[in-house]
Formats: structure tokens, C-alpha cells, sequence
């Protein structure tokens, strides 16, 4: 494993420690997402381990500029989301931020891959034990899609979000 990424997963615990992704410890979330942006890149990886890092501790931009470099720390404050403590004007902030965002630039592209890869693991964990949190992505997907999705960027992430969201089911 690539010594950046090591280190931005040590991060990541430490920042998290004692925090909960349902039952389970929050770096098992962080590892599903950091399993499905493999494919693109170690720098995406490292993304997927700090992605949640800025809205729940203390740390800065500035830090992961220092530690990870300027491409990892603006792909994280891409996704981060806002101070706004409604859900539905936070996402609908972080939307607009996202549509934007234009995929020449690096840290854009890789934002926009891990809040993909982010979602499909969310998607995935709620299915079958938190169908409240399922039911929420299935009504926020559209709106989703339409800021985060760009053709030809992880269409592989988008097919398996849309089947799971479009053909729910119980049994797998």
C-alpha cells in the first residue's frame, strides 16, 4: 500500500475514533469507500478516507493541504458539506458547489468520483438494515445524480446506484 494512503487512513481513525457508522466503528464506512474508488487512483483512495473529515472534527483544509498536497485537500472541501443544520438546504448547497465543478480540473474529477463512491456505500449499508436512510437516497437520487453525475467519469459506481435505487429488494 502507497505510504500517503496508509497515512491518510491512520488520519482518518484517529480523527473518527469513537465515532459510529450505525453499529460498527465509522472507519468501516471509510474503508467501503475507499475500496470502491480503488479503481481510480491512490489519490482518490486518500480522498475516500478523509471525505468525511472537515465536517465532523476539527481539522482543516489547511492541514490536508500540508499533509496530502493542494489536489487532495480541494477534492475534500468540494464534498464537504456546509455549516446549514437542515439536511435538505445542506445537500441542496453542496449540489450547487458540485454541479459546477468542471472535470479538467484533478481534484474535481476525483470529488466527484468519491461522492459517488460515497453514496454507493451509504446505499449499500442502508438497504437492508436502514431502510429509513435507503428511502432518503431513493428521494434525494435525482437531484444527486443531476450534480454529480458526469458521463464517462464512474459509470460502473452510477450502474450499480441506479439498479439499487430504481429495483429495491428485500432479499438481495
Amino acid at each position: 500500500m502507497n505510504n500517503r494512503y496508509l497515512k491518510a487512513r491512520t488520519l482518518a481513525r484517529a480523527k473518527h475514533e469513537g465515532q459510529k457508522y450505525g453499529d460498527v466503528p465509522y472507519y468501516i464506512h471509510l474503508e467501503a469507500v475507499s475500496r470502491l474508488a480503488s479503481p481510480f487512483g491512490t489519490d482518490a483512495m486518500i480522498v475516500a478516507q478523509l471525505h468525511d473529515v472537515i465536517e465532523d472534527t476539527e481539522t482543516s483544509l489547511d492541514e490536508l493541504a500540508a499533509d496530502f498536497g493542494f489536489t487532495v485537500a480541494d477534492a475534500v472541501g468540494y464534498i464537504t458539506d456546509g455549516d446549514v443544520t437542515s439536511r435538505q438546504k445542506r445537500k441542496a448547497e453542496l449540489h450547487r458547489r458540485l454541479e459546477a465543478l468542471d472535470t479538467t480540473e484533478e481534484s474535481a474529477r476525483i470529488a466527484l468520483i468519491v461522492k459517488a463512491c460515497d453514496r454507493l456505500a451509504n446505499v449499500r449499508a442502508s438497504r437492508h438494515n436502514r431502510e429509513h436512510y435507503f428511502h432518503q437516497y431513493q428521494q434525494e437520487h435525482t437531484d444527486f445524480k443531476r450534480a454529480v453525475y458526469r458521463e464517462g467519469l464512474c459509470e460502473a459506481i452510477w450502474w450499480e446506484l441506479d439498479n439499487l435505487l430504481y429495483k429495491p429488494s428485500k432479499s438481495g
